[in-house]
C-alpha cells in the first residue's frame, strides 16, 4: 500500500509541474505575441511631467525633451491630478513606428475633457 502511495505521490508532483511548465511557457507566448510600437513621448512645456506605465516604468518627462518607448497594444500610460490617477492614453494600432505624441498639449486636453485644472 505504501508503493502505491508513493507512486501516487510522484505521478501526481510530475503532473503538477508539467502543467505549471505549460503555463507558464503560454503565458510568455502570448507576452512575446503582444504587438509592440516603438514611438517617442515628448514635452515641449518647461516644466517636467511625471507619468505612470504600470509594469514598466515611472517616467519625469524633462522639459523640452523627448522619450523613447516601446509598449504593447492597450498599454496605458497615466498622469495624476490631485493624487488621482487618469488615462493620459492608451496605446492602439493608430499609433505608428517612430510618431512622437506631444504630452504637454495632450496633458492639457485630457484635463479640460476631464474638468480638471
Amino acid at each position: 500500500m505504501r508503493n502505491y502511495s508513493i507512486l501516487f505521490l510522484l505521478f501526481f508532483a510530475s503532473c503538477t509541474t508539467s502543467n505549471i511548465s505549460k503555463l507558464n511557457s503560454q503565458n510568455i507566448e502570448s507576452q512575446e505575441s503582444a504587438e509592440k510600437i516603438s514611438f517617442f513621448l515628448t514635452n515641449i512645456s518647461s516644466e517636467s511631467i511625471p507619468l505612470l506605465i504600470p509594469s514598466v516604468m515611472n517616467p519625469n518627462l524633462s522639459p523640452n525633451s523627448s522619450s523613447a518607448v516601446v509598449l504593447s497594444i492597450g498599454q496605458q500610460v497615466y498622469f495624476k491630478n490631485k493624487g488621482k490617477k487618469y488615462i493620459l492614453i492608451e496605446v492602439d494600432s493608430s499609433i505608428k513606428k517612430g510618431d512622437k505624441i506631444e504630452v504637454s498639449e495632450l496633458l492639457k486636453k485630457r484635463k479640460k475633457e476631464l474638468g480638471l485644472k
